[in-house]
């Protein structure tokens, strides 16, 4: 059995990729208070379970990405995406991973993010998000 490196796409829903501007905050799963700044990111790639998104840094305002992988529900990332005529949309996600892209100088770090059950509308939320 070959488990390394996989043959194919491993998602049962195909990811659509992007170059959608977005931004983000951390906020407690429980409260709601914004524990971070407000964060610019580029959204990579979107499925109905989840996006990818690039980000120049992993500090957000005092607030280090990293604790999200330590309890995803507690520290629930609100994402916010701009539309090409001016809307933007809101969603919530909680961080499954984190890494490097060592051959990208301008956005480094990838975020993997997953939707939550009752959030998992990223079709109507990405026919909105390109003006549909």
């Amino acid at each position: 059995m070959k488990l390394w490196p996989f043959c194919g796409e491993r998602r049962a829903v195909a990811r659509q990729e992007s170059a959608v501007a977005a931004e983000f905050v951390v906020r407690d799963g429980f409260s709601g208070k914004q524990f971070s700044l407000p964060c610019p990111a580029q959204v990579l790639d979107l499925s109905p379970k989840g996006c990818r998104l690039a980000l120049s840094h992993l500090d957000c305002g005092g607030f280090h990405l990293h604790r999200c992988l330590e309890a995803p529900k507690d520290y629930i990332v609100e994402l916010r995406l701009a539309g090409e005529n001016g809307h933007s949309r809101q969603i919530q996600a909680e961080v499954r991973w984190l890494n490097r892209d060592m051959q990208d100088r301008g956005l480094p770090f990838r975020v993997g993010l997953c939707f939550p059950e009752q959030d998992r509308h990223a079709s109507v939320f990405w026919r909105h998000i390109q003006g549909g």
